[in-house]
């Protein structure tokens, strides 16, 4: 087991050295335990800002340590045992804005606040500057910030492995992105800060552009969302949502420390945000990330040139009145990564006698350094935002966005022809430039109806330089959509309706001839969903919804190298559009707290479903032999449940299972569907501790995953068959720690603790590695909080 490492420097511990470093951290943490005391009290009142008036049963509630109080018929309220340092306060009141505020607790600490009532004084009728965010009907699961800190420094894919009826498809293993009910790329919509990522996402070794430290929640929408978040969402949506700008005047900042075992890895991650006192209506906010990993490790042998290095920031200014406001933001992504060079290889023989072997024929060393082949990736984004409060019924928002994405793809070696050319210029270079516009427009709630409508457009262009595997191409879209929801006692119903349009004109030379074919394709998309309260222990949904695809240009117009896979692909230009129909339904029962049970079966039909088929024999090039694939379709049918259980048995323990189970079968071949997620169960203990001195949320969880070997599969249908199951455990301990006026968040996680020997069958790479090894993470949090507040 490799060491933790926290900065870039190149090294490790001996054994005596890990037993001093652990000791230590032990009698520290002895000596912080009796070093303060948690006996402090917040308390003051809740008085309306107009008439000066208190207000009963508004809730004071400590975001960091999930707990709080609610005011008495005087106003009053009072929360007992805080350590001294810096927290988060949320006062919220029926009828009013809720308030953030960010305290300082140092002794017996009293803090008024004072909400505004802008419906009522305004006579408006649930109008908010940002309105809190509704049930869902479609089935979905968030990620809030505390699960989220748990998976600092993981990759985007990564950080979304937990979720039931999600998977990853991986190629190698730093390159990973999320995988729905067994579908991925550009049937899952990723929205960015409220934008649809656009880059070059249709590949499978493309992973999304995204830094995870933005986030504060991530959603994952599971099933056909074409209506409210355009086409292309048969799988899916995935909303990656940074907090909001901040309220009260201050300033606060959070630096985040991840270090891991497996490749020594080093990520630092800090951010700060601040609102003026004078200028209540003005915020800003900064953020940055730095990333450093070497060569990863398999349990037997490190995988040769795997290594990461990542920085990327961005940053957010906003305007907001109660009635109308204005927010801007820009971010940068810039990754390098190393290409697994046992991948490329250099004739059909060894490529199959490297698929056969049980190792990489190529051993190394562990480096930082990164070497032919690999991937250099920038991204950029700008985001303009304003809204409206129209008069008494209801909002109007306006969003455009410029995206900006380069992609460099370096062969293993320069072709001997090429030797005289800068050994630094990439053999594939694409650009794509997007610009993106919505507007649309919330009504308030009338007769129990609300809804949405809005119209959106993109402009799209793409270039490249070098080998050829697409072309370059200009893509224009246009959509309009309109969604009403009814509420009335127990019941929720939804139904939307959605027109789409696109316009992809390609441009290619054929016999030396430039051609330049264009293809229109439009369609209608629907929705149709309610949920209803059984009683208050269980509530039932149900989704039914369309969804279309059109193809992409690469699945159009691909020849060539696919670097980042190692792979040799075709595309087909007469490909037809998808066309999914997808039902969802999700029961959800919970007991006190203590039982919580939720299962999801899911159907869907996609007639023209377009995947990539093995070819036979490999193909050989002036860059080496590579598996081949051709696009082609089918219709079939995916159908599957996802499911999970959590019990406390005991104050405090609990046990927890997920299961996710899919189907898959292609319906014009009469025959299984390759490239399809197995069988996948986690089962999880966990332990919550009281709070105990200066430490709070304190936990201990062991965490068990068995996945089982992909049996149904064409026979012969594939360079190499499905990998057997395999099971991994994990395990992560973490606490809160209150130092007078400093708070940190820490914990440590060891994944594959066994140092299981495995092979993933969504990893692209399965044909020539194994998976990681045992990886060690610490992970450190420091918010720091500053209010400006009389």
């Amino acid at each position: 087991m490799g060491t933790i490492y926290l900065s870039f420097a190149v090294g490790s511990l001996n054994d005596q050295m890990k037993k001093n470093v652990y000791l230590l951290f032990v009698f520290i943490l002895f000596i912080l335990q009796a070093s303060a005391q948690c006996d402090h009290t917040l308390s003051g009142k809740v008085i309306d800002h107009h008439d000066r008036k208190p207000l009963e049963f508004a809730e004071v509630f400590i975001k960091e340590l999930k707990r709080g109080a609610l005011t008495d018929s005087l106003g009053n309220y009072k929360i007992l045992n805080l350590c001294p340092g810096n927290y988060t306060i949320t006062c919220h009141h029926i009828g009013c804005d809720s308030l953030v505020m960010h305290v300082e607790v140092n002794g017996n600490t009293i803090q008024n606040f004072y909400p505004e009532h802008h419906l009522h004084e305004l006579g408006l009728v649930n109008i908010v500057t940002d309105r809190e965010p509704q049930k869902l009907i479609v089935n979905s699961v968030e990620i809030k910030q505390k699960e989220l800190d748990k998976l600092r420094g993981e990759t985007f894919g990564q950080t979304l492995r937990n979720v039931t009826g999600v998977n990853t498809i991986q190629t190698g293993s730093s390159i990973s992105k999320p995988v729905i009910h067994g579908l991925h790329s550009s049937r899952i919509l990723i929205l960015n800060n409220g934008i649809r990522q656009e880059g070059q996402q249709w590949g499978s070794e493309h992973a999304p552009e995204i830094d995870p430290f933005v986030a504060t929640k991530l959603t994952v929408i599971k099933g056909a969302n074409g209506v409210r978040y355009g086409s292309d969402a048969i799988a899916g949506v995935i909303l990656v949502e940074p907090d909001k700008l901040r309220e009260s005047a201050g300033i606060d900042a959070e630096l985040n420390l991840v270090g891991m075992s497996n490749g020594r890895s080093g990520i630092v991650s800090g951010i700060i945000n601040q609102n003026f006192k004078r200028i209540s209506a003005l915020s800003w906010r900064l953020q940055g990330t730095l990333k450093k990993a070497g060569n990863l490790s398999t349990p037997n042998y490190i995988l040769k040139n795997t290594g990461v290095e990542e920085y990327n920031f961005s940053g957010g200014i906003g305007w907001n009145k109660p009635k109308y406001g204005v927010e801007l933001f820009y971010s940068q992504f810039n990754t390098t990564i190393g290409i697994f060079s046992g991948a490329h290889i250099g004739n059909v023989t060894d490529l199959m006698a490297a698929i056969d072997r049980p190792e990489p024929l190529e051993k190394a060393d562990f480096t930082y350094s990164i070497a032919r082949p690999y991937q250099h990736v920038e991204h950029e984004l700008f985001k303009a935002k304003a809204f409206v409060l129209t008069g008494n019924v209801g909002k109007l928002s306006l969003v455009y966005a410029r995206q900006y994405n380069l992609r460099n793809e370096y062969d293993k070696e320069k072709p001997r022809n090429n030797a005289l050319a800068d050994l630094n210029k990439p053999e594939l270079q694409f650009e794509i430039t997007s610009h993106t516009l919505e507007v649309l427009w919330e009504h308030n709630s009338f007769n129990g109806f609300a809804g949405t409508v809005g119209i959106s457009g993109m402009k799209q262009g793409n270039t490249y330089e070098g080998r050829y595997f697409i072309p370059n191409f200009s893509n224009y879209t246009g959509g309009a959509y309109w969604i009403e929801r009814y509420t009335k006692n127990k019941l929720l119903l939804e139904a939307g309706v959605r027109f789409d349009y696109r316009h992809l004109q390609v441009y290619k030379y054929v016999n030396n001839v430039i051609t330049s074919p264009e293809y229109i394709y439009q369609n209608m998309s629907g929705t149709l969903g309610l949920l209803y309260s059984i009683n208050k222990k269980m509530q039932f949904s149900l989704n039914a919804g369309t969804a279309w695809r059109a193809p992409n240009v690469n699945e159009l117009h691909s020849k060539g190298i696919h670097h980042g896979s190692a792979t040799y692909e075709i595309g087909d230009e007469y490909l037809k559009p998808e066309k999914a129909i997808n039902f969802v339904a999700s029961l959800e029962y919970s007991s006190n707290d203590k039982l919580k049970i939720e299962i999801s079966p899911y159907y869907n039909v996609i007639n023209d479903f377009i995947y990539l088929q093995p070819k036979f024999p490999a193909t050989v090039t002036i860059s080496g032999a590579f598996p081949t694939f051709v696009y082609t379709q089918a219709n079939v049918t995916l159908m599957g449940v996802d499911g999970q259980i959590s019990y406390e048995f005991v104050p405090h323990l609990t046990v927890s299972e997920k299961l996710s189970i899919l189907r898959a079968y292609n319906n014009t071949a009469k025959d299984y569907l390759i490239q399809m997620p197995a069988d996948r169960f986690i089962t999880t203990l966990s332990y919550d501790f009281e709070s105990w001195k200066i430490l709070n949320e304190s936990f201990i969880s062991i965490n068990g995953v068995y996945e089982n070997k992909q049996w149904r599969v064409p026979v012969n249908a594939d360079y190499a068959v499905p990998p057997a199951a395999y099971f991994l455990l994990n395990a992560e301990l973490g606490t809160t720690l209150q130092l007078k006026k400093l708070r940190l968040v820490i914990s440590i996680s060891g994944n594959n603790l066994l140092n299981t020997v495995y092979r993933n069958y969504m990893n692209r790479f399965r044909y020539y590695s194994d998976e990681l090894g045992r990886n060690i993470s610490l992970r450190i949090k420091i918010p720091i909080n500053y209010s400006s507040n009389k």
